[in-house]
């Protein structure tokens, strides 16, 4: 099996799967005050029963807009509709499997980006670090089952920001050898090593989002997080009411830019990802 199959068991990175690999590779490496004994049932292979009937079901929708709803779309929207999926092909192929970093205040609509953004582009996975902290640190902390998963708000105030930004490293650590991918990295994440791991793909810088309310301490901190942004490959400032969709059509944008203005990188990410799939990874994973 290639490594990621060895990791992940074969199947795909939920965010179940990932804050169980997280807590088996990253545990001993994280700050004292969040280290906690691993429930056995996230070992690989050991799922309990209760754990796995737990998950919501899955539900599906029809691959096909159906006919009378597609009568009723204004032409002029059908054609931007087509216009913004083929910009989204264009760029799926100019990253040549690269993985991109959205950065960006803590803000739950660039999550939203960040969903619908990988879904645009093909075979690409997304991974949000804060909510993979919220999971695992509510696995961590021991949390009663039922309860309500934690918030990244709940992280400021029950840790100290060293911790919080150790969990956040960790598993920046462990989704970024993942090609293939859309990551939404925590707002703290403004050090030098920080930026050193994510430009091993693209940084995009999203302004102009309304972030989270959150305590005096992290509203100071924000104001240096903000700054230490810039130092994002791509910078795309929208408004704050701006529809979602029209938001992440100027992330696309923003990045088709930036490789046609760096045509060398391209290359260079596309020797990266051939590299890995020698070493055994899948390009997929």
């Amino acid at each position: 099996p290639t490594r990621g199959q060895f990791l992940l068991g074969g199947a795909r990175a939920s965010r179940d799967d990932m804050t169980a690999l997280v807590l088996l590779l990253t545990g001993a490496s994280l700050a004292p005050g969040l280290q906690r004994p691993v429930p056995t049932p996230l070992l690989p292979g050991r799922w309990s029963a209760a754990a796995c009937s737990s998950r919501a079901p899955v539900v599906r929708c029809q691959e096909e807009i159906p006919a009378s709803a597609l009568e009723n779309i204004p032409p002029a929207a059908m054609a931007d509709a087509w216009m913004r999926d083929e910009k989204a092909r264009e760029l799926g192929e100019a990253l040549k499997g690269c993985s991109v970093y959205l950065v960006g205040l803590g803000s739950p609509k660039l999550e939203a980006v960040g969903r619908i953004f990988s879904r645009r582009l093909p075979k690409y996975r997304y991974y949000s670090v804060p909510e993979l902290m919220c999971s695992t640190y509510a696995t961590l902390s021991g949390g009663e089952e039922g309860a309500a998963a934690p918030m990244m708000s709940d992280l400021y105030e029950a840790e100290p920001m060293d911790d919080v930004t150790s969990l956040a490293r960790a598993i920046t650590d462990q989704v970024q050898q993942y090609t293939r991918a859309v990551v939404r990295s925590w707002e703290g994440s403004v050090s030098t090593s920080d930026f050193a791991v994510m430009q091993q793909g693209i940084v995009v810088r999203v302004v102009g989002m309304e972030p989270e309310p959150s305590s005096g301490a992290v509203e100071e901190a924000r104001e240096g997080w903000a700054e230490k942004h810039s130092a994002a490959d791509v910078t795309v400032s929208v408004e704050t009411e701006a529809p979602t969709d029209d938001i992440v059509f100027a992330v696309v944008k923003g990045l088709l830019e930036f490789i046609e203005k760096n045509p060398g990188k391209s290359d260079e990410w596309k020797s990266k990802a051939d590299a890995l799939q020698a070493e055994g990874w899948s390009v997929d994973n």
